[in-house]
């Protein structure tokens, strides 16, 4: 049997090295980690430097690109240095608001050559726009026209269907161009004696409630002196011509285009055997008004108020 040696280690002891390599092995691990901190420390800061960097530069480029959308404007702004000029319009409108800053809009109808901006006040220059209530959204754009030369391109279906009518007019809002095409006309008193105290509100702006839409449309097809069989939905924007007319004392003439993009072709018109006319028409005739018992219909518009919509009914005071 071999004898155990002097100098041999004792399992003990065996357990304390074990637990000092342990140990040492530990402490060498927590330096490496300070160590691998410290870089990443240093590399964090590189990063949040470099991000810094890149939004900043993005902040500088956002910045170049909206000047770059309105560097258009800057002649114009020199040209007319007292006017503010909104952003978007378009260039091709910039004199004429720069000359007008009353313009709200701007016509184009292609049988009268007429090419004129529209302003927001009534004149006797210029073509107007209905004013639309604070607060509410407009789906009908009502111009004034200061002259009848449009009358006698769409007062009857045979003028409708006639080479010299195109059956299409623009409007421009001075952002974009639009292109409505003619969907009717008719005859309308500004006097409410003159229908029984009734005043159609084809001048309406807002917009309204479905029952209210649905109402108007109606009323609209009923008064039209022809058919083109095109039916308005409420989705539909509408431009609404007035003009003046001899066709009697108080009464305009008023011609009436949808907005449509699936639409190029010009309608064909067809007479009507049946048309409203105010009930002054009706007596001087000595006919009777099939119309007669129909309610005296006024609008229910929705107006928003802040992040609410509310509706109001409109009445005879709001067209007089």
């Amino acid at each position: 049997m071999r004898s155990k040696s002097k100098n041999a280690p004792s399992p003990l002891s065996n357990a304390i090295k074990a637990k000092n390599h342990r140990s040492k092995k530990k402490k060498g691990s927590v330096k490496k980690l300070n160590i691998n901190y410290k870089k990443l420390l240093k590399y964090s800061v590189i990063a949040v430097t470099v991000i810094v960097v890149i939004t900043t530069s993005g902040f500088g480029i956002n910045y170049a690109v909206e000047q770059s959308k309105i560097a258009y404007l800057k002649p114009y702004q020199n040209k007319y240095p007292d006017v503010e000029f909104p952003t978007g319009i378009m260039e091709k409108y910039c004199d004429t608001y720069g000359e007008n800053p009353n313009s709200v809009g701007y016509i184009y109808i292609d049988e009268t050559g007429l090419s004129s901006p529209v302003l927001d006040e009534e004149n006797d220059t210029y073509p107007y726009a209905e004013a639309n209530n604070a607060g509410s959204e407009q789906f009908n754009f009502v111009v004034y026209l200061n002259d009848s030369s449009l009358e006698a391109y769409y007062s009857s279906a045979e003028a409708y269907n006639s080479d010299a009518t195109t059956g299409f007019m623009t409007y421009s809002d001075l952002y974009n161009d639009y292109r409505f095409k003619i969907i009717g006309a008719f005859y309308t008193n500004t006097v409410a004696a003159d229908d029984d105290g009734y005043i159609f509100p084809y001048n309406v702006t807002e917009k309204m409630t479905a029952d209210s839409y649905s109402s108007f449309f109606d009323r609209l097809e009923t008064r039209f002196i022809y058919s083109t069989g095109i039916a308005l939905t409420k989705q539909d924007t509408l431009l609404t011509i007035s003009c003046p007319t001899d066709y009697r004392e108080n009464f305009r003439f008023v011609v009436v285009g949808v907005l449509r993009n699936d639409s190029t072709d010009k309608a064909t018109a067809e007479e009507k055997s049946q048309i409203r006319y105010p009930q002054i028409i009706y007596d001087e005739n000595g006919e009777l008004n099939p119309y007669c018992f129909a309610s005296n219909w006024y609008p229910e518009i929705i107006v928003t108020v802040g992040d609410s919509e509310t509706t109001e009914t409109q009445s005879i005071i709001d067209y007089e």
